[in-house]
């Protein structure tokens, strides 16, 4: 498999990753109640309230049964692997489960050797489909990164960047959103550069060879595209 085809995280990047998988979802319960024994040790389960709202989280590691939120079971969850780091194959059995793609304890290939986990995935396969729907309906608004800026105005695209609005500090453009209405504060209601195909349910991008980061990576793994609903998965 290619390096294109893999994702190098180091140590803090995994975690990082796991925290951002915990809260662009909605509701991962069966995710969270998964990990607990995990990261908690392999005595530990969770009671679920009657109410469903609210859960106790039993194992040895802690002085007294904890009582959670269950919105807040993945912060808990991050705080533990804060406090007492796994192990690089325990983390890599982590992120597989949280990734739902295999994770290994592995080094970078960019010449530093940094310790971290090679994720697979997954995408070698993946076909777009044109469907459209990530560009009409995800939230992107600030992913639209300031190298996607400074591209765009190397290569004079000020048709794109009439549609940008930069938010600048001492006369530096440090932040970008995408797309604004030209001359107001307001956001287009769907992407400008999103056309309609020759077929039914077939959408094209106008501006697909200089498209922002955002739109350039996603989706990014499997789990993405399943989560967020993309049609090719």
């Amino acid at each position: 498999m290619s390096e294109r085809e893999t994702l190098f995280l180091t140590p803090g990047e995994a975690r990082d990753a796991i925290a951002h998988d915990f809260f662009q979802y909605p509701d991962q319960r069966k995710l969270l109640a998964a990990l607990v024994p995990l990261v908690f040790g392999d005595d530990a389960y969770l009671i679920q309230a009657p109410n469903r709202r609210r859960v106790w989280l039993k194992s040895s590691r802690l002085k007294k049964p904890a009582a959670l939120a269950v919105d807040r079971l993945g912060e808990f969850i991050l705080q533990q692997l804060d406090r007492q780091p796994p192990s690089p194959e325990l983390m890599a059995r982590i992120c597989t489960r949280v990734f739902q793609a295999p994770v290994t304890p592995d080094r970078s290939k960019d010449g530093r050797s940094l310790p971290g986990f090679r994720v697979q995935t997954g995408m070698d396969d993946f076909i777009c489909l044109q469907c459209g729907r990530c560009c009409r309906k995800l939230a992107y608004k600030d992913g639209c990164s300031v190298a996607d800026y400074r591209h765009w105005v190397e290569l004079g695209r000020t048709d794109i960047l009439k549609w940008v609005g930069t938010v600048r500090q001492e006369g530096a453009v440090i932040h970008c959103r995408i797309w604004m209405i030209p001359g107001t504060n307001r956001y287009a209601e769907t992407c400008p550069w999103l056309k309609r195909g020759d077929t039914p349910n077939r959408y094209l991008c106008t501006i697909h060879d200089v498209r922002p980061t955002i739109c350039r990576q996603y989706p990014g793994t499997r789990k993405h595209a399943r989560m967020t609903g993309c049609g090719a998965v």
